[in-house]
């Protein structure tokens, strides 16, 4: 997963064990010792498989955006295309395939431009934000048969207004997003 750190060696765990598998993650459990005082107890971990999240950016300087239903806040949320990685894919691949398959839309220069831990208090996956210049609508998006999702575009400068305002206010697309505008010139000052 990563490289072990000095403080990784105060730690005592257990081989992991699932304790449910689902069709989009697995609960695995630990028992957990903290060698400094010696208290234990069990941990429980949630496995996914990788994520992407892809910017995808019009030569009109268009952000494409998707709207869709969330189990997790029973409503339809504001998003960027985006899914998981499948076996054996690169995420690069995997966000060019999403971005295709849920918007129709393709694009040049992909690439990565940021990586984070979701959630590393309960997670074991990483999220990673894919952006793809002058994209253009070449196909029908290619939904899912659980999926139905509205695709409409806006404008670069109105990201940071939907930012603070809180019409955007899921965390991977918010942090997508700060990884996107970070690429842009004059977001680090000078000096």
């Amino acid at each position: 997963m990563t490289e072990e750190r000095k403080d990784d060696a105060l730690w005592q765990v257990t081989a992991p064990q699932t304790i449910l598998a689902t069709p989009v993650m697995n609960v695995l459990t630990s028992h957990v010792v903290c060698k400094r005082n010696g208290k234990g107890r069990d941990f429980y971990r949630l496995s996914f498989t990788p994520w992407v999240n892809i910017v995808a950016v019009t030569a009109e300087q268009e952000i494409i955006f998707i709207r869709q239903y969330r189990f997790g806040t029973g409503k339809s949320e504001i998003e960027i295309p985006g899914g998981a990685v499948e076996k054996n894919e690169a995420p690069l691949e995997a966000g060019l395939r999403e971005l295709l398959e849920e918007t129709g839309y393709a694009g040049e220069n992909g690439r990565i431009i940021g990586k984070v831990c979701p959630n590393p208090a309960i997670q074991d996956n990483f999220c990673y934000t894919v952006l793809v210049e002058n994209a253009v609508k070449i196909a029908n998006p290619s939904l899912d048969e659980m999926e139905d999702i509205d695709v409409y575009t806006v404008k670069q400068k109105d990201l940071a207004k939907m930012m603070q305002e809180g019409t955007i206010d899921h965390g991977l697309v918010l942090n997508a997003l700060m990884f996107y505008l970070m690429t842009l010139p004059g977001f680090y000052p000078e000096g």
